[in-house]
């Protein structure tokens, strides 16, 4: 065969080869402008190239992997819901999902310790079209939404949401684990007694002394008494679950009681904690900074 006839077919298969491959990273036919596409947390490459060839988002799941390996691979990519408004190619699509560019709004969400579902479900407002309020107030996990700020997209939902702030509360509680375990105490009575001082006191101190005397009167069989439960009034032991969502610090001093010889406790009209080691002590606290 000639050397000027191989050449040629040299360059029609190699142009033929550039053409597909370039072929390969425009947008689909049908790309579905306008669309959100969820990347789940978790998702690998090959689920998330497999997931945008089934959306009509890149032609290629192996260009997308080869593309996001470059990039640095699995740990690069950013879950979330990204937004497509016009068609793009596959290393921007790449580009985009490794930088976390969904491409929609963001509101930033305060959630202060010591806030109730109820409470945070109000944070939610016109803002976010596609969050259902009730749905929210009845299936989140009261006391394991993570008090925190949040930059929640627009398009967040109630479900979503709720797994974005307990994923939060298992990230921040994971290192807190073997402590909770050398503790003797459940993590689910931990995260009660927690929101319990969170309810109940300001400072670190006090919660820490306070969490004490939980851990004291529990062992002695006496209600606990505490102003921000009602029920621990009537009932011996503690509540049934978390009354409010509390932060580290709450969850800390639950971990870490500190014992004192206090068995009685109140919030004065000073705004400062009296403690007392016999009712008759606490009884003249009360005479004195909670005067009618």
């Amino acid at each position: 065969m000639p050397p000027s006839y191989s050449r040629r077919i040299y360059i029609i298969f190699s142009g033929a080869i550039f053409f597909l491959i370039l072929w390969s990273l425009t947008a689909p036919d049908g790309f579905p402008e306008g669309k959100v596409i969820t990347v789940s947390e978790g998702t690998g490459l090959h689920g998330i190239g497999t997931l945008l060839e089934k959306e009509y988002i890149i032609r290629s799941p192996v260009w997308f992997r080869i593309f996001s390996t470059l990039l640095g691979g699995d740990r690069s990519m950013k879950a979330g819901e990204y937004y497509f408004g016009t068609a793009q190619t596959l290393p921007m699509v790449v580009w985009r999902i490794s930088r976390g560019d969904w491409d929609i709004d963001t509101v930033k969400i305060t959630v202060p310790e010591g806030f109730t579902v109820e409470k945070i479900s109000k944070l939610f407002d016109e803002r976010f079209p596609l969050f259902d309020n009730k749905v929210f107030e009845t299936f989140a996990p009261e006391g394991y939404l993570f008090p925190d700020t949040y930059f929640m997209l627009v398009t967040a939902t109630a479900t979503s949401t709720v797994k974005v702030m307990h994923d939060n509360f298992v990230r921040q509680i994971f290192d807190l684990m073997p402590e909770v375990e050398l503790s003797g105490r459940s993590l689910e009575d931990t995260i009660v007694i927690a929101s319990l001082l969170e309810g109940e006191a300001k400072t670190k101190l006090d919660r820490e002394i306070i969490s004490g005397i939980i851990a004291k009167r529990l062992k002695l069989g006496m209600p606990l008494q505490i102003d921000s439960e009602m029920g621990t009034y009537e009932f011996v032991g503690l509540p049934d679950k978390p009354i409010n969502n509390p932060g580290l610090v709450s969850i800390s001093a639950a971990i870490h009681p500190t014992m004192t010889a206090y068995l009685y406790f109140l919030t004065g009209k000073d705004g400062k904690m009296h403690y007392a080691k016999t009712f008759d002590e606490h009884k003249a606290n009360i005479a004195k900074y909670l005067p009618n």
